[in-house]
């Protein structure tokens, strides 16, 4: 950028927003609208934003991966986008310092107005072997990759002469029994099963999804009675619960649970929980003991006047002693609705606060299965799944992205799965016969950050 681009008295006003996740690219879409004599700018690591509801379908094959994923330069046509990693914040000068594409050298752009939408990163805690040994699932080569190793594992399971061994490699731990979990499980759960058929030597009872919850009960955010119905129907399909426990440490070949013990497996998934971008650490804004902004009601980050926080990565209080949850719903509209506030403040006016209406959740795992409530309508079973595509359907965006999924979901129904892997997800230098020893070396990916919005399944998430 040149000097003249930096200095306000030789520029429009300038809105920067960082992160491209739903809340961030919802809040540039609109600010478009709404300020053409602006001047616009989304910066994030990478030029799309993902469809998070779709992520899991992806990475099954019951969606084309790229359905899943849409363009940040499509969705916000009038805006500048920069593809950039973000250094630092300094909220005093009015800067914001990023590296193009992750790479060269550091640029500086000051703003005149600023929204931080980082989203979150998969919650690491200090639990042995987890770093080196675990599996997450936040983004779509996370997805991809895990089918990848699914078909690995299954073709390896059809040598194995030993029975025991077979099993083994056949046993997925999945931990967190939250949205996300309870999703992973079921349709990897199916996955398997259903390409267990295609394999000569390989037994449905061989196929093994573990699914670790530390609470009492499944989807502690519904009711009592569409959690046990999930629990009930999760389990009829197979999936082994194991609630009121924990991960212990986990090991190449097994994971050990406090209460159950040792569980041999040598793919543990972790869906338990989010943790702040490490980023945030390096901005001077008031956070809370987890890392997270503290923002006030009408969306602007607490002792500033110019910059904002919403998404995954900010505590946006609710008006009613709460905070506004991590859904992919409530970051659209508090993208939209700080659009508004921008919009208000650079017209001279006072910011509204934001006010926020649960449309309803969804939960789908597997089998064309799913909970859903939406007001006081609960719904279970194919109802409720029917109502999660028509949702998610509806709320994809462009018209493009809406054939493609509804053609895979057709195709889907019509003919049969094809189990074969992409291929591109391998770790190279890895032998592909051997999955322990590609698990050992191939899991720098789950100690590294991910910008991006971690969303829960909720009917408007988009």
């Amino acid at each position: 950028m040149s000097q003249n681009t930096n200095d306000p008295t030789k520029r429009p006003q300038r809105i920067i927003v960082l992160g491209g996740g739903f809340a961030g690219a919802y809040c540039v879409q609109a600010l478009d609208r709404a300020l053409p004599q602006a001047e616009i700018i989304l910066i994030n690591r990478h030029n799309y934003f993902i469809f998070y509801p779709l992520l899991v379908e992806a990475g099954t094959g019951t969606l084309n991966p790229r359905t899943a994923v849409v363009s940040l330069r499509s969705f916000c046509r009038r805006a500048t986008f920069l593809m950039g990693e973000i250094e630092d914040v300094e909220p005093q000068l009015n800067e914001v310092h990023y590296r193009p594409a992750g790479e060269g050298p550091l640029r500086t752009l000051v703003y005149d107005q600023l929204v931080i939408a980082l989203g979150s990163v998969t919650s690491l805690p200090p639990v042995p072997g987890l770093r080196e040994y675990g599996y997450e699932i936040k983004s779509l080569a996370h997805a991809v990759e895990l089918r990848d190793r699914a078909i690995r594992l299954l073709e390896q399971a059809d040598q194995e002469p030993d029975a025991q061994r077979r099993k083994e490699l056949l046993t997925i731990v999945v931990v967190g029994g939250s949205f996300t979990g309870v999703e992973v499980a079921g349709e990897f759960n199916a996955y398997l099963r259903e390409a267990a058929k295609k394999y000569r030597n390989i037994a449905l009872e061989d196929v093994r999804v573990v699914l670790v919850e530390h609470g009492q009960r499944l989807l502690k955010s519904l009711d009592d009675s569409l959690s046990d119905w999930a629990a009930v129907h999760l389990r009829r399909r197979g999936v082994e619960l194991h609630l009121a426990d924990s991960v212990d440490r986990i090991e190449a070949d097994c994971c050990w649970l406090k209460q159950t013990g040792r569980i041999a497996t040598c793919t543990v998934i972790w869906c338990a929980g989010v943790a702040a971008p490490p980023v945030l650490q390096k901005v001077e804004v008031p956070r809370d003991r987890l890392g997270y902004m503290r923002c006030r009601p009408d969306g602007r980050v607490e002792g500033y006047d110019n910059v904002w926080g919403i998404g995954d990565c900010a505590i946006n209080p609710n008006g009613e002693g709460g905070t506004y949850p991590p859904t992919a719903q409530h970051a659209v509209q508090l993208g939209r609705q700080v659009a508004a506030n921008i919009v208000r403040v650079v017209r001279g006016h006072e910011p509204a606060p934001i006010q926020i209406r649960s449309k309803g959740t969804l939960a789908a795992f597997g089998y064309h299965s799913a909970v859903a409530k939406v007001g006081k309508l609960k719904l279970t079973g194919f109802p409720a799944w029917f109502l999660w595509r028509t949702a998610y359907l509806i709320k994809m965006p462009t018209l493009r992205k809406k054939l493609r999924v509804a053609w895979d979901w057709t195709a889907d129904l019509i003919f049969p799965h094809e189990f074969f892997e992409l291929g591109v997800h391998r770790a190279s230098g890895i032998a592909p016969h051997d999955p322990t020893a590609h698990h050992h070396a191939g899991r720098s990916s789950a100690s590294q950050s991910v910008q991006s919005d971690h969303r829960q399944q909720s009917v408007g998430s988009a």
